[in-house]
């Protein structure tokens, strides 16, 4: 066989793979659209019970450890602690780990809030969710991660502690944008609804593992005591550590679609920079885990495993894109059918995107921010030449839009289903 050859047969590897995961997209309507035809209705619903767990379902109220990871600021602590107080399950204790910061004005009566000052600066989320751990209550059995500029809506504890009865060791709560206004908060936005469909609202359908966010992810004790974090944790991406060993010590991490929070998009040019920076940054650091997963499905043949490890080794979707246009220009020269096939492939891809768009009826927010693909993509582009600048040190983003839950009750009353008892 020739040099050329293997090397023809090896970028035609490559294309077949890009392809694939641009595809994806599609293949996971068409899945859901099957599973929604039958009844079922992801991350509300358990579709089967979790294999091989080794808690027994149960009726009961399970207690709640919060860990609210806070740095420098403060400013959002009293709204986030106030959405809490306010749920509808009472048993919880909050530790806020106010890293570095003056918590003078952080003074509350209730005795479930436990506010936490370092001595030292710790500069690390992943030093504040350990500090926050070891401080935990005896009788906290499921550990709940926050930051600080996020609210919770009244039932999000009452609809997780019904989905730790069915069985479940790891779950992740629907995260929903706080503020939709101004063009990078729309552009933000825009990315997390996809994100959430082909990354766990599909994936549950299906009943497989779901991605989970750095934030409104719970996890039972028993498990997040053997997670051990490694130094690349420590400078930023802690939750691609968190989700290829919750994987493997799971059977399936779900997701719980009616446990809502919400998060600040960012609404900043510099910001929004600074966030990709650190995601494309977190994606390369924790490549060789994704491997890992992929690994470890195959020895197990473990299907779960598998499409969990193939879906953590997707490049971000920017450069895939990029990568697609430039091999549809490159094969119409050595191969018209290969560059026509990747004009199907960008075009399926299209259709998908907006398909999962307008799945969400009641959010016309995704149509208006479509204008501004073209500036997602150029700041993803600098994000990426600056990405050496990420790997160095934490970028931390500002957050700016101070609200409590009322403000956001008012206009977006979500449902109240839960998972059935089985």
């Amino acid at each position: 066989m020739s040099f050329s050859l293997i090397v023809w047969a090896f970028c035609l590897v490559i294309q077949v793979i890009a392809a694939s995961y641009l595809v994806q997209p599609f293949v996971l309507l068409l899945l859901y659209a099957f599973q929604r035809s039958r009844g079922k209705i992801p991350g509300r619903t358990p579709v089967t019970p979790p294999a091989a767990s080794s808690f027994a379902p149960s009726v009961r109220q399970f207690q709640f450890g919060i860990i609210i990871t806070a740095h420098a600021e403060t400013d959002f602590i009293p709204p986030i602690v106030d959405s809490l107080l306010k749920q509808t399950h009472p048993f919880f204790n909050v530790y806020v780990v106010a890293d570095n910061c003056n918590i003078d004005q952080l003074d509350y009566t209730d005795s479930r809030i436990h506010i936490l000052s370092p001595l030292r600066p710790l500069n690390s989320q992943v030093a504040s969710l350990e500090y926050g751990f070891r401080h935990f209550d005896e009788k906290d059995e499921i550990c709940l991660i926050f930051d600080p500029d996020n609210l919770v809506h009244p039932l999000f504890l009452e609809v997780l502690n019904s989905w730790y009865n069915a069985g479940y060791l790891a779950v992740q709560g629907n995260i929903k944008a706080k503020n939709e206004q101004g063009v990078y908060a729309r552009i933000d936005t825009l990315g997390m609804q996809f994100g959430s469909f082909v990354d766990r609202v599909s994936r549950s359908a299906l009943n497989l593992s779901v991605h989970i966010c750095g934030c409104g992810i719970s996890v039972h004790r028993t498990i997040y005591e053997r997670i051990i974090y490694d130094e690349k944790s420590l400078t930023g991406g802690f939750d691609k550590h968190l989700q290829a060993d919750l994987a493997v010590h799971v059977p399936r991490i779900a997701y719980a679609a009616d446990a809502i929070f919400y998060d600040e998009k960012v609404d900043d040019a510099q910001d929004f920079e600074k966030q990709r920076i650190r995601w494309i940054a977190a994606y390369f650091k924790f490549l060789g885990k994704a491997f890992s997963v992929f690994r470890t499905g195959f020895r197990k043949q473990d299907i779960n495993l598998l499409s969990f490890g193939y879906n953590l080794m997707r490049p971000p979707y920017f450069l895939l894109l990029i990568f697609a246009v430039s091999m549809c220009a490159i094969d119409f020269f050595i191969s018209p059918l290969l560059g026509q096939s990747w004009l199907v492939v960008l075009a399926v891809f299209t259709f998908s995107f907006l398909t999962i768009g307008s799945l969400d009826n009641g959010d016309r927010s995704f149509f208006k921010s479509i204008v501004f693909i073209p500036v997602l993509v150029y700041h993803q582009l600098r994000a990426f030449y600056k990405l050496s600048a990420g790997r160095r040190k934490l970028m931390q983003t500002r957050h700016t839009k101070v609200m409590y839950i009322e403000d956001l009750l008012e206009k977006t009353p979500p449902s109240t289903v839960f998972p059935k008892e089985r």
